[in-house]
């Protein structure tokens, strides 16, 4: 049977944690997931939507997409070069940066959506994660699937959640992450942003008018 790949690069955890950094992540992202994956051609229900932006809603890196960042959070996506999207939270919370990283891929017959997600929760539990299977769900009106993972990392419990998204021939895959103990944290705050998504690029944030 042939194999098709399709390589979607995550950052690492370790990327994400504060010990032995001085700074908060930047050029530490590099490689850390890329399953093979089986040559099943699915048809995706959402084809090149475009959607409306929520005001204030920053662009991905590619322009393809805009989320409405969490309060305070800072946009660090021109600092991190395999990712689309990184948004980080201004402190650490034990010793993890909580944050939400997006990665895509392209592909002219993408996988089916299911293949995706099974996948990848094989190369996770393979790392030795602990993985559990999330309901199936909509994000900006593309069909989507994920998981949860559990892991330690350098001696600390690290959550993470993965989404894969299909929209047309754009793989998406979302990754939130926080210190085991933000969990619900993460889990609200992901869901935040998740809502706000749209395809297309977003109009540019008006400046405040200074009229009286």
């Amino acid at each position: 049977m042939s194999v098709r790949r399709c390589v979607l690069t995550l950052l690492p955890v370790s990327a994400l944690l504060l010990s032995g950094c001085s700074q908060p992540p930047s050029d530490a992202a590099s490689s850390s997931v890329t399953p093979e994956l089986p040559a099943t051609l699915g048809t995706p229900s959402a084809t090149r939507l475009s959607t409306k932006a929520v005001p204030g809603a920053v662009p991905a890196g590619d322009r393809s997409f805009g989320v409405l960042p969490p309060a305070g959070w800072t946009n660090d996506t021109a600092k991190q070069r395999t990712t689309v999207l990184y948004l980080r939270a201004p402190q650490p919370s034990a010793n993890v940066y909580p944050c939400f990283s997006v990665v895509k891929s392209v592909m002219d017959k993408p996988p089916a959506l299911e293949e995706l997600v099974n996948q990848g929760m094989i190369a996770q539990r393979q790392k030795g994660a602990t993985v559990t299977k999330l309901a199936d769900r909509s994000i900006g009106g593309a069909p989507a699937a994920g998981y949860a993972i559990t892991r330690t990392s350098q001696g600390f419990q690290v959550v993470q959640t993965q989404y894969y998204i299909v929209n047309g021939s754009q793989i998406v895959v979302t990754t939130m992450t926080s210190a085991a103990k933000d969990k619900a944290m993460a889990t609200s705050t992901q869901e935040a942003i998740l809502t706000s998504w749209s395809w297309g690029n977003p109009p540019p944030t008006a400046a405040p008018s200074t009229t009286p």
